[in-house]
């Protein structure tokens, strides 16, 4: 859709040299589904499709990031979702709202890492439990490392970032299960080709559960590509796009199928 828009639009607008002075593809690659380990200033649109077993579902979550004295970013997250069971009536409602805050430690080339940052986050319990949609709310507590690693020297660098995590529920489901706390492992490796225009991810995701209802290990794998699409030139230059899917590798995912769509508009640091 961006893509239509911009080739109708590009005849009559012509070149924004002040919309234009910010490039996506010049921006460090953010990982798909593990969060990055440095801050951002940007407006997204994330579109989530899960498969399941008896179902489907659809979210849509739009979002806002801002950094202050480059290093404190906050973030607004206003999700909504849709869920089509197999069998039964198809129902929507507002998911839980995320309000975080990152704030980027260090680092630079020359020290162990590149990046480093601390990341709070809390999703309030505004969606709806009898619909199956968040409800329950949580808070989250993340260390983000990032490593840019040469690993030839005729080949891009390596953006290796991992995400440790924990995370716990504010309100049990309506079963009255116990509430649920998650340590989150994820590791994301990228890299940056065609100048910055394409560039390939994939994740190794971990989630182990260790206080609930359903202790355990989930591990997932996720590949997919983020793209920048516009010349440096155009008003659209700071859009970029990304794609991906993610899949159990283990038992107990809710999900045996997740893809994500997203689009983003990034701002001058």
């Amino acid at each position: 859709m961006l893509l239509l828009l911009s080739t109708a639009l590009a005849p009559s607008v012509g070149v924004l040299p002040a919309a234009a002075h910010h490039r996506a593809r010049l921006d460090p690659t953010e990982p798909l589904f593990t969060e990055r380990s440095f801050v951002e200033r940007n407006l997204e649109l994330d579109t989530t499709w899960e498969h399941r077993a008896d179902g489907n579902g659809v979210e849509l979550s739009p979002s806002f990031t801002w950094v202050f004295w480059k290093w404190l970013q906050f973030d607004l997250e206003i999700p909504a979702a849709i869920e089509v069971p197999e069998h039964g009536a198809t129902v929507g409602s507002l998911d839980d709202v995320t309000v975080a805050a990152q704030a980027m430690l260090c680092c630079q080339p020359d020290r162990l890492l590149d990046y480093l940052s601390l990341r709070l986050e809390v999703e309030a319990p505004t969606g709806d439990r009898a619909k199956d949609i968040g409800g329950a709310g949580a808070y989250r507590a993340s260390v983000l490392p990032g490593r840019l690693v040469t690993v030839r020297e005729s080949l891009p660098d390596l953006f290796v970032q991992a995400e440790l995590a924990y995370e716990g529920a504010m309100r049990p489901d309506l079963g009255g299960s116990s509430l649920a706390h998650e340590v989150d492992w994820n590791v994301a490796f990228a890299q940056q080709y065609l100048a910055g225009r394409l560039r390939p991810v994939c994740e190794l995701l971990g989630t182990s559960t260790v206080a609930g209802d359903d202790e355990g290990t989930i591990v997932e794998l996720a590949a997919g590509v983020w793209t920048a699409p516009f010349a440096d030139e155009h008003w659209l230059s700071p859009v970029s796009m990304g794609m991906g899917w993610k899949w159990p590798v283990t038992g107990g995912a809710d999900a045996e199928l997740t893809g994500l769509f997203i689009v983003e508009w990034a701002f001058d640091a």
